[in-house]
């Protein structure tokens, strides 16, 4: 009786707000909607912009705060549409003007739609902590689910030691490789080049998961894709859960205990997904020459995005760094593969049926972006056409079972790839007044001041509040207009024809050794050199036609702002080399240093690693007594907390000595050919503490005013243009990397090879003053026998996981 009177109550109140707001919605958009002159707008525009800028410090201090500051921008947002729609359209006099006219009110009025669903989504964003502590007697059993297509295996390598060596019991944890690259299909192939590289793939691969104590799966034929690869996994595999990392996503060894205690406590959760944290910069990044305080680009979507979708329950599934429930995957027949995201569409299926999601923002992996523009733009292409595909074959907003809240969420996250439509014709909208003379809309001067101004102000301070720390101003535009030309095409195809559309995965074995022009470059450039054919002709009416100049002021500095952006974003397209292919991580990790012919170790700290070297850090007491030369071997020893038994000496070449203040440097890299457990311990060394990502993630969100982040984007975009231009006509005589021939360099290291680097420099001499500090040392440091490493192998317990880097 009493539970029946709450929900009873709670019943009444949510009807009683819904009525509330309803009656307070309605005579304030026919407020908004009725006509004011130009200096009671001016008024209220100026009242807005400072109300918003006053309170736009506070919007993550005071929640009440943030809502009043969403309010006002809401009102001025909803007042500019009103006066779009029953103001500034054309007659049908001239109805090329009025065509012309409605599609540019069509997409301000998605991007006004937009506007509302995210100040709904980040109302309130919810963060969550750690779950709650599992007995070991009441763990569940869990299957670690990496599939793979085409990667190399030092890849593989990494990323199944990395997977092996998570914190959990051993008899409940099964890693197992889902190789779709050596599947019956391929290894008998009508191709005899195909089906000997099939066999020799499956070959190597069985005998890498043999010596790491992993489960390897293949299957008869390449049905469905990732989706038809996991499914079945699942049918061979009995867990209760299911984590998910693509193959170059590397998992931190604390992924299960921060993740498995929220699936065990609710029954009805089905999905904890974690964010995906990048080791390298992504194409755009790098080519654009984007600072390191510079947030990376997905950082907006899992650092905040992804929290407001979690507190609607509307977080979904990634494709990777996730934990999902068996039970719920069955319920809808495994993961769903009628579309190319088989990851967003298995969420959406499954929150169909009832069960819940949850998003927890701490990185538990470490992944690798694209290397080139080209497989960077591929890679998008399938993320747009997959969403355009869900949301015309599953349409989250007609879809049983979903709440009101996640059908918005759904749709919010798909209607986003409309971006290349909505770019597009924001970029070509100003040119058809400056090429043909066609009224896109029908205001004076100083009504379009006191309007669009107070409009786009507004606008830009509620993205600045909300996003700062997550992007940068005017980013989103740089990085969304380079994409622009090549991902319309994927967007209208799979929207206008979604079943026409094939999984295609993106290269993960690129290395960018030398600069050079994307083989893709043409569509871009073309929309940069109409936008500036727009800024010439905008010069043109200015000078022959006085009488338009106060139109050509505004549609002329709206031209200049597409140029500038768009200038900038062409840079994305002239690939910058990468000096250092193996990325590095930085690090504070005490180690053991040996000598050699009987001296006792020296304590060393190593302060950055990565698969191909690392950096070891000398005080002074320490390397007076000892000498060092370029080309040396020596072995260090990492004391590895996450993962104290996979602890090894690892031999390395000196390959630099720099000094600073009192302390030495040592740049080593790791020789190749050595044990297998020492190759997991570098995995280890260098993978296994979140701790770290989460450190870079800070490290990069400090935030960027608005006025500071405008200005820097268009410093930028003044510089590089001319840059850009004079770079396009010196690569396009170079060869691009295809065609240079490689049979004498042989192919190129992977990004992760143990040891190996196609961008090494040769052994650096130290300067003068190391050199008297070597003179005033002792002996070089000698090798330790390989019988040492697999001695020392065999005296640590549980040492089983080996990692195979060739």
């Amino acid at each position: 009786m009493s539970s029946r009177s709450n929900l009873t109550g709670r019943g009444l109140l949510r009807g009683l707000l819904i009525l509330a707001v309803a009656s307070g919605t309605i005579p304030l958009i026919m407020l908004l909607s009725v006509p004011s002159d130009t200096l009671a707008q001016g008024l209220f525009g100026v009242t807005t912009i400072l109300l918003v800028a006053v309170l736009k410090p506070f919007t993550w201090r005071s929640m009440p705060l943030r809502f009043l500051m969403l309010a006002t921008a809401g009102t001025v947002v909803l007042r500019y549409w009103m006066w779009r729609l029953f103001e500034t359209l054309p007659s049908s006099d001239n109805p090329v003007s009025l065509a012309a006219a409605w599609m540019l009110f069509a997409v301000e009025t998605y991007a006004i739609l937009l506007f509302f669903l995210n100040a709904f989504l980040l109302a309130d964003p919810l963060k969550r902590g750690m779950p709650e502590m599992v007995p070991v007697d009441r763990l569940p059993t869990v299957d670690i689910l990496v599939p793979s297509y085409n990667e190399p295996i030092e890849l593989l390598s990494v990323t199944l030691a990395a997977a092996r060596n998570i914190h959990y019991p051993p008899h409940l944890l099964n890693v197992v490789l889902c190789d779709d690259g050596g599947t019956d299909q391929k290894c008998t192939s009508s191709d005899p080049a195909e089906a000997e590289a099939a066999q020799a793939r499956r070959k190597a691969l069985q005998e890498l998961c043999e010596r790491l104590g992993v489960t390897y799966l293949t299957r008869e034929r390449n049905v469905s894709a990732k989706a038809g690869n996991l499914n079945s996994a699942l049918g061979r595999t009995q867990g209760e859960f299911v984590a998910v990392f693509d193959a170059d996503h590397i998992p931190s060894s604390d992924f299960l205990a921060r993740t498995i205690g929220f699936l065990v406590k609710d029954p009805k959760l089905f999905l904890v997904q974690t964010p995906h944290f990048f080791i390298n910069k992504d194409p755009i990044q790098r080519n654009l020459d984007l600072p390191e305080s510079c947030p990376a680009e997905n950082e907006m979507f899992y650092a905040l995005i992804q929290k407001g979708l979690d507190r609607w329950d509307g977080a979904f599934f990634c494709g990777s760094a996730a934990l999902l429930r068996r039970a719920a995957l069955n319920a809808v027949g495994g993961f769903s593969g009628q579309t190319i995201t088989e990851d967003a569409e298995t969420a959406l299926d499954i929150h169909a049926r009832g069960w819940n999601s949850l998003y927890i923002g701490r990185a538990l992996i470490a992944g690798l972006q694209p290397e080139t523009f080209s497989s960077f733009i591929q890679q998008r292409g399938r993320w747009a056409a997959g969403m355009m595909q869900i949301l015309r074959l599953k349409n989250p907003i007609f879809r049983p079972g979903l709440t009101l809240a996640q059908r918005l969420c759904y749709y919010n996250s798909m209607s986003y790839w409309f971006f290349p439509v909505v770019r597009l014709i924001f970029l070509l909208s100003p040119l058809l007044y400056l090429f043909f003379g066609l009224q896109i809309f029908v205001a004076t001067f100083e009504e379009a001041l006191v309007y669009t101004l107070t409009y786009l102000v507004v606008s830009f301070l509620v993205q600045n509040a909300l996003f700062s720390r997550v992007r940068w101003p005017l980013i989103s535009e740089v990085y969304e207009i380079a994409q622009t030309p090549y991902l319309i095409r994927a967007t209208l195809g799979a929207l206008l024809r979604p079943k026409g559309f094939r999984f295609q995965v993106t290269a993960k074995d690129e290395t960018v050794a030398d600069s050079f022009l994307s083989p893709i470059y043409r569509p871009l450039l073309a929309l940069f050199l109409l936008m500036a054919a727009g800024v010439a002709a905008a010069g043109l009416r200015w000078v022959f036609l006085p009488d338009d100049r106060q139109v050509v002021m505004i549609v002329g500095g709206w031209a200049l702002f597409n140029f500038l952006i768009t200038g900038f974003s062409l840079r994305a397209v002239v690939e910058k080399r990468q000096r250092r292919v193996a990325p590095r991580v930085d690090l504070s990790v005490r180690a053991s240093l040996d000598p050699g012919e009987g001296e006792a170790a020296v304590p060393v700290e190593v302060v950055d690693a990565s698969t191909y070297g690392a950096r070891l850090r000398l005080t002074d007491a320490a390397h007076r007594r000892l000498r060092f030369k370029p080309g040396q071997t020596i072995t260090f020893q990492p004391e590895i907390p996450d993962v104290p038994r996979a602890s090894r000496w690892i031999s390395c070449e000196v390959r630099s000595l720099q000094p600073e203040g009192s302390d030495l440097y040592l740049g080593l890299r790791f020789l190749p050919d050595q044990d297998p457990s020492v190759r997991e311990a570098v995995a280890c060394l260098v993978f296994s503490d979140s701790s770290l990502w989460e450190k870079t993630r800070r490290s990069a969100l400090a935030g960027r005013g608005l006025l500071a982040g405008m200005a820097y984007v268009f410093w930028r975009a003044g510089t590089t243009i001319p840059r850009t231009s004079l770079d396009m006509i010196r690569l396009s005589w170079t060869a691009p990397p295809e065609e240079a021939d490689s049979e004498a360099k042989g192919p190129a290291p992977h990004i992760l090879a143990f040891g190996q680097d196609p961008d090494d420099p040769p052994p650096r001499e130290p300067e003068g003053k190391v050199q008297k500090s070597q003179m005033n040392g002792k002996n070089p440091v000698l090798p330790v026998p390989q019988v040492g490493l697999v001695a020392a192998a065999r005296e640590v317990p549980g040492a089983t996981l080996q990692l195979s880097g060739r």
